[in-house]
């Protein structure tokens, strides 16, 4: 839900009264929603399990500025504009579970960068995931060739 203040509040962030507020800086929104403790089931293991392998294989900061780049190309996107990413860690997870969908042998708990490497993974680039199809395109993306 969407909050105004009536009191000048308008950056305001964190927990009152059962509720927590997010502040959205590129839309200047404060969001507001019941506090919930969530319920740890073994998909909350799986997920972090896998997002601590693949942020162990330390992305290259070419790697996360072709991510960055090509987040302001995918958020343009029509199809994207009711829900855009936030981050290029939100991209790199889509990336990542997209590549895994198509390709059921490959196991992101698992996954290492000699892997990627020895494999062609398109991972190992934007340009390359943009080509295997895991990636819709943007104006672009040629360039992106930093690899992970």
């Amino acid at each position: 839900m969407k909050v105004n203040f009536q009191y000048g509040l308008a950056g305001y962030t964190g927990k009152a009264d059962g509720l927590v507020f997010c502040f959205d800086r590129k839309s200047g929104i404060v969001y507001a929603r019941k506090r919930v403790y969530p319920r740890l089931t073994e998909e909350n293991a799986r997920i972090g399990n896998i997002s601590h392998n693949i942020f162990s294989l330390k992305p290259s900061e070419e790697y996360k500025d072709d991510l960055r780049l090509y987040l302001m190309g995918y958020n343009g996107l029509r199809a994207n504009s009711p829900k855009p990413l936030r981050s290029w860690v939100n991209l790199y997870h889509r990336l990542m579970a997209n590549m895994a969908k198509r390709n059921p042998e490959i196991d992101l708990k698992t996954l290492t960068r000699q892997q990627i490497f020895a494999d062609n993974l398109p991972c190992k680039s934007i340009k390359s995931a943009v080509e295997a199809g895991i990636l819709p395109p943007v104006n672009g993306y040629e360039r992106m060739t930093a690899l992970i």
